[in-house]
């Protein structure tokens, strides 16, 4: 009979099994090929067993045997070391050992530490409860989807999280920018019908600037949406995510069963499925810290104790300022929105909203509203209906206003031009109307001025006037000119009061303090 034996325990095994069936210890050890002494010590084992007992605990204590060390007479030396110096390192007490002399290595003398120093336990982490309508969290966390029309999209996901409740409420942006920040905002906010009086972030640059003295310096912008809403900011110290927990943990939700298992389209597509998804499962599940789906524990008893909404949302548009290109359009985000033809080459406003472009006159009249485009899809809107008929698009006289009114020598050049440049003065004025995006209109007519002299009529001559003698200047620039201007108009005029009305003043009050101790 062959015995096919795979491990120790089954070769016990048979061996005791095969001895009560009357096979001798000699024929076993035959058998097996082992020794005597080896079948006679399996036996015993198990026979000790079944007659006295045994105890399973401390049969997997296992055996040490301790040996005496190289460091076992500087073991008292040790732990003085430790006791006066607590992070004291390795090679440090090596060096102090080998002073009193000791000849073995340091391998041996940090596992010694690492008994007598343990590392510090770390203290359990305690949930921090909130009462309804007190905290809210906000993340972003950012996905790379393969969509199956669209291809492979870096997606931003934001989410905000009711501290109380649990109730989230989450959104995919392609832009994490700070109008985006606000936008996704107001959204969370119609989502819960209600605000809550705080908010977690991290040290974001479109939440906080930067950090001074253990202080967080909120960006101004983002502190005067917030404040619209009554609700107060926290930043969260760096590097402690535990802080943001209850806004942490679901994303791994949101990754594992929202976007786990599942195809989409675009961004459309994942948009509208994860407002399902809020719907059917966030909203329904049962929460793992609270026990109870979050939107009945929303109902019963958080959403009461949300602050009210604002009558009026905050104005969350993006406002720039744009010239009127020579064709009639402002460009924004590689797209181009036309604009009524009499206001080439002006000066003109742009309020973007997160679906819709308005622009505005210089004296911010609406002018025209268009449909906003996605960034980077490089569209031209028709403006036929904008512009007019054809044949007067491109000549003198639809600019000729703005032209003539640079400046004073504008007039000259302009009559120059009309003689040299008969059939193309309607393109050259455009030319030059169009460096008022860049240079001032006093520099503009500087360069004009200059052309004038040298009999140099023609745009280009002009444009390298500019480069040569005028320093360019950006949109924002003048944007910032025009509201210092205004804010110095609005504060009150502080007038000077001459030095002698303060030494009259000064002077009668020593007289009458005189008249006093004369009449004491």
């Amino acid at each position: 009979m062959i015995t096919f034996i795979r491990n120790r325990r089954e070769l016990e095994h048979h061996l005791v099994l095969m001895h009560s069936e009357g096979w001798s210890i000699r024929g076993l050890a035959r058998h097996f090929s082992i020794s005597r002494n080896t079948v006679r010590r399996v036996l015993r084992k198990y026979g000790e067993k079944r007659e006295h007992g045994h105890d399973i605990v401390q049969e997997k204590q296992k055996k040490v045997i301790v040996r005496a060390s190289k460091l076992d007479p500087f073991e008292d030396q040790i732990k003085k070391l430790l006791e006066d110096f607590p992070k004291i390192t390795g090679q440090r007490v090596f060096e102090e050992l080998v002073n009193s002399g000791y000849t073995g290595g340091i391998s041996i003398l940090r596992e010694r530490l690492r008994t007598l120093r343990p590392l510090p336990k770390k203290r359990p982490v305690v949930r921090f409860e909130t009462d309804p309508g007190l905290q809210g969290q906000m993340d972003w966390s950012p996905y790379t989807i393969d969509f199956t029309h669209a291809g492979r999209t870096k997606l931003n996901c934001f989410s905000y999280i009711l501290g109380f409740s649990r109730r989230q409420y989450i959104d995919f942006t392609p832009r994490r920018d700070f109008h985006t920040l606000i936008r996704r905002h107001q959204d969370a906010f119609n989502h819960f019908g209600g605000v809550v009086r705080h908010c977690l972030y991290d040290s974001e640059k479109t939440v906080v600037l930067r950090w001074e003295a253990g202080q967080p310096i909120f960006n101004p912008a983002y502190s005067a949406f917030i404040t619209h809403y009554h609700c107060r900011p926290i930043a969260c110290q760096r590097g402690r995510p535990r802080t943001k927990g209850k806004i942490e943990r679901p994303f791994q939700y949101v990754e594992n069963n929202l976007l786990g298992g599942r195809k989409f389209r675009d961004l459309h597509d994942l948009k509208a499925c994860a407002a399902w998804w809020l719907r059917e499962k966030s909203d329904l599940h049962i929460h793992d810290t609270t026990g109870r789906p979050p939107l009945e524990l929303f109902l019963e008893q958080e959403q009461e104790a949300l602050q009210p909404l604002p009558h009026h949302p905050y104005d969350c548009g993006e406002v720039f300022l744009r010239v009127c290109n020579v064709e009639g359009y402002i460009e924004f985000e590689t797209n181009r929105y036309p604009v009524p033809y009499e206001y080439v080459a002006d000066i003109l406003t742009m309020k973007a909203t997160e679906h819709e472009i308005m622009i505005y006159s210089a004296d911010l009249a609406l002018l025209v509203r268009h449909e906003r485009l996605p960034a980077g899809s490089v569209t031209r809107v028709d403006g036929t209906s904008i512009h007019g008929p054809l044949k007067i698009r491109y000549g003198l006289e639809p600019v000729r206003d703005q032209f003539v009114a640079i400046g004073e020598h504008s007039r000259t050049f302009l009559e120059g031009l009309k003689k040299k440049q008969p059939k193309n003065c309607g393109f050259h004025a455009r030319y030059i109307l169009q460096q008022k995006e860049y240079y001032h209109c006093e520099d503009i007519d500087k360069a004009m001025a200059h052309a004038c002299h040298f009999h140099a009529y023609d745009c280009k001559a002009v444009e390298r006037i500019l480069k040569a003698k005028a320093v360019q200047r950006t949109l924002e620039e003048l944007r910032n000119e025009k509201a210092a201007a205004e804010l110095r108009n609005t504060l009150p005029k502080i007038q000077q009061r001459s030095l002698e009305e303060y030494g009259f003043l000064l002077g009668g009050a020593k007289n009458d303090d005189r008249k006093q101790t004369e009449q004491d």
